[in-house]
């Protein structure tokens, strides 16, 4: 499967979604005897995008990893062939990122894109390894890109560059932007891969390109594209068709509202599949796969029976089928759709997460991610039949094994777990043990609340990067509860829906009943208890420590505090009307009702609050109006912000730190362990 999906937009007050259920690492593996440490997390290298070649022999794959001395996280290009045995090469080398790997289709180049030379543009490079060469020269970064069908020619996405009338008015007026009435729109261009010969097919045009699609004949390019680049502007997508060669405008052939992206042509030319909203402006509401000619015309739903999101999908060579990802609780499976009835089958049989999911030219060869609680992300191999009328798997074989040295740690075990709320709705969860685990003994409990509210806690693997490092708190003694309340993902739409206008209501009420299961079970030390979350899990931490004092310490991290002005000063308003009904001028009581900041005069909880200065989703103003208020109140209270950071901290060095805040405050009001203040708090500071 070649792109990100549009499902990544839906979870907007998410950071990173990660979760874990039970899991063993593999029989062979030796004994880990190794305490987890902050920086043996950095030192894990993930690996993502497992493209498989067109005859099926060889799988191209990313891996990423930490320069600390940079303060970069990098990513290279490796490549494993499918046969028993085979070893991994890294085919690049890059000094920044070398990313997107796609093969031609004749299976002798490799196109990738990388900024090591400033910008991000497509390079290219024989699988067999030597020296890339670059084929773009674009003045602005390249997005994405597709080859031909034929390989002569490669269509990307690129933004407009700066006009002479811009750098004019910069050199006489300074730099300024009016808001809302200056876009840099991405454009779609296609390149001659001989001559390098480039046509800009959307000149002037009033939207912004998405993602694109060659039709088999190569005669003709489907794209999506959206009003502006605006964030909101994701759930108005429709689908344009224009001749490669730029002999005619684009044609519209989905003109209906909300979301309507990743155009891909089915093996015979006759339809167009495209993830879509199905006609609803609708930010929790499912997503499916619908077909369309390519004139246009009648649309049809061939996922309407799939109560869940998309995330992404490609065609069966024969186009019978179409293969798509989609979680179901706490696993992420591979599925098959019947183009002709609707049908739809589950491929793996376990509840592990599978991710990056691309077939051979013949389709009788997949190529996947594949990562349980206890093991990294690796790439897998399937071979692909259809029996009994339905596709099936057969000889699964990890391909890589990218991170053996993580064999050499203890990691706590893991479990998924579940519990009835307040109102008898049965709630599900992952816990993670401390290493060391002793039944009938009392643990310190932390709880780890998801963003989205969409997000979930699923089977990945349990020692991913983030602010939050569970496996090194495991390490420390903590018993680790990740829940997924009312609101998350993978439930279905009904449950996703379930908290709309009662954030911090029935939601909270599971994360509170989950709590009281797991001190009823003995496994949690009711007077050692403290919470955390990031973005809408920062929002129902806030939310918490104004409600109960049962916590004895709490990390605020990017949270929505204040919801007034939260709606007028985020990037993304239209979602806050999406969850609460109405804008705050018109429904004040829910909006002074459901922020933490209107409460703040019951909070006494030792709280740590984080944000990336460059916020746009939440905005840092957020976290200085709940640091401002517990101060002033004499609660315990310390604020990092991280420069130069977004909704997620980017930036190795800083990355450590955080956590690294994030370790010692808990030690401190959970252990009695005393450390050093860091990060902004009455004196001033800020983390570097």
């Amino acid at each position: 499967m070649r792109r990100v999906s549009y499902r990544r937009w839906r979870y907007l007050l998410g950071l990173t979604l990660i979760g874990w259920g039970g899991a063993v690492l593999s029989a062979a593996a030796p004994p880990a005897s190794k305490s987890l440490t902050i920086d043996d997390v950095l030192q894990y290298r993930p690996v993502s995008r497992a493209v498989l070649s067109p005859d099926g022999r060889a799988i191209a794959f990313v891996v990423a990893r930490a320069d600390l001395k940079e303060n970069l996280f990098n990513t290279d290009v490796w490549i494993v062939a499918t046969s028993p045995g085979a070893s991994p090469v890294q085919l690049t080398n890059g000094p920044k990122r070398d990313e997107n790997p796609k093969w031609s289709p004749d299976g002798r180049r490799l196109a990738f894109l990388s900024n090591r030379d400033g910008k991000m543009q497509i390079w290219l490079i024989a699988p067999t390894g030597g020296e890339a060469t670059r084929l773009t020269d674009s003045p602005t970064d390249v997005a994405d890109f597709e080859w031909s069908p034929d390989g002569s020619k490669i269509a990307y996405i690129a933004p407009e560059p700066e006009s002479e009338a811009e750098k004019k008015r910069k050199e006489e007026e300074g730099d300024y932007t009016v808001v809302d009435q200056e876009f840099k729109r991405n454009r779609l261009y296609v390149i001659d891969v001989a001559t390098k010969e480039t046509r800009n097919l959307t000149p002037d045009a009033p939207y912004h390109v998405r993602s694109v699609d060659w039709s088999p004949d190569g005669r003709l390019l489907a794209f999506s594209a959206q009003p502006t680049p605006k964030v909101p502007d994701n759930f108005a997508t429709d689908v344009y068709v224009v001749p490669a060669d730029g002999s005619a405008p684009p044609q519209k052939v989905v003109d209906r509202p909300g979301l309507d992206t990743n155009p891909r042509w089915s093996p015979d030319g006759r339809w167009i599949a495209f993830e879509s909203g199905d006609g609803k402006v609708d930010w929790t509401g499912n997503t499916y796969i619908c077909l369309v000619s390519p004139t246009g015309g009648d649309i049809r739903n061939v996922t309407r029976s799939f109560d869940e999101e998309i995330q992404d999908f490609l065609w069966s060579p024969d186009g019978r089928w179409i293969y798509f990802l989609a979680g179901q609780g706490v696993g992420n499976a591979v599925f098959a759709v019947e183009v002709s009835g609707g049908r739809v089958v589950r491929l793996p049989s376990d509840e592990d997460v599978y991710t990056s999911v691309s077939l051979s030219r013949d389709g009788r060869t997949m190529a996947f991610l594949r990562q349980d609680p206890l093991n990294p992300p690796d790439v897998h191999v399937a071979a692909v039949t259809v029996r009994d009328g339905r596709p099936r798997w057969g000889d699964v074989r990890r391909v890589t094994d990218m991170n053996p040295q993580l064999r050499e740690f203890a990691l706590g075990a893991v479990e998924t777990v579940r519990w009835k709320s307040t109102d008898g709705l049965e709630v599900e969860g992952l816990l993670v043990k401390p290493v060391g685990f002793e039944p009938g003994r009392r643990y310190p409990l932390l709880v780890v609340v998801h963003g989205g509210p969409a997000g979930v806690f699923n089977r990945s693997f349990s020692l991913r990067r983030g602010v939050y490092p569970i496996q090194v708190f495991a390490n420390e003694g903590y018993l680790l509860f990740l829940p997924n309340p009312r609101g998350s993902g993978a439930y279905g739409e009904r449950f996703r829906k379930m908290n709309f206008r009662d954030w911090g209501g029935k939601d909270f009420e599971d994360i509170l009943s989950g709590v009281q299961a797991l001190i009823d079970r003995g496994l949690a030390d009711p007077d050692r208890m403290g919470i955390m979350g990031w973005s809408y899990g920062g929002y129902m931490t806030a939310w918490v420590i104004t409600q109960t004092d049962r916590f004895k310490a709490a990390s605020v991290g990017a949270g929505v505090t204040d919801l007034f002005s939260m709606f007028g000063t985020t990037d993304i308003p239209p979602f806050m009307v999406n969850h609460f009904g109405k804008p705050p001028w018109e429904d004040k009581a829910i909006y002074l009702e459901r922020s933490a900041l209107y409460h703040v005069e019951k909070a006494r909880t030792p709280t740590l609050i984080q944000h990336g200065d460059k916020d746009l989703r939440v905005p840092t103003l957020q976290s200085w109006e709940l640091y401002t208020a517990l101060k002033m109140r004499g609660v315990p209270v310390q604020f990092v912000l991280y420069p130069r950071q977004g909704h997620g901290i980017e930036e190795p060095r800083l990355l450590r730190a955080a956590m690294r805040h994030n370790l010692e405050w808990f030690d401190r009001w959970l252990k009695g362990q005393e450390v050093k203040a860091t990060g902004r708090s009455a004196d001033g500071q800020v983390e570097k």
